[in-house]
């Protein structure tokens, strides 16, 4: 074989590859990596909130089906500390607002931070 015939096989393997992984960013990208919403499935499953502990452990709130559990998840394993919770009011238009601007919450603190930091006017004697 002569290196020009290896260099070409080389090429075309790592074009090969690069198609490959092009392919596997543009399907994750679309969102279509999950098979759940295949054929137009509402996902049953989903994190509501996670909130770290320490070091080593978080405590997540996890829904399933209009119910709600509290874990806590650490490197020992996993702790059921309360079950079968109703999910909040509008939990569903909370999780959909995130989803749609992940700067709404950023928005949000500004606001506040705008309220703080507001100086009383001062009135100048006349």
């Amino acid at each position: 074989m002569l290196a020009s015939e290896i260099l070409r096989m080389v090429l075309g393997l790592a074009a090969v590859i690069g198609m490959i992984g092009l392919a596997a960013l543009a399907v994750r990208k679309a969102g279509l990596s999950s098979l759940a919403c295949v054929a137009g499935q509402k996902r049953r499953l989903s994190v509501s909130e996670m909130l770290p502990l320490d070091a080593r452990r978080r405590l997540a709130l996890i829904r399933c089906d209009e119910r709600e559990y509290l874990v806590i998840l650490g490197p020992a394993g996993e702790t059921l500390v309360a079950s079968d919770l109703k999910a909040a009011e509008g939990a569903e238009s909370i999780d959909a607002q995130s989803g749609a601007n992940p700067f709404s919450s950023l928005s949000l603190f500004a606001a506040k931070m705008r309220g703080v930091h507001k100086l009383p006017e001062i009135k100048k004697a006349a």
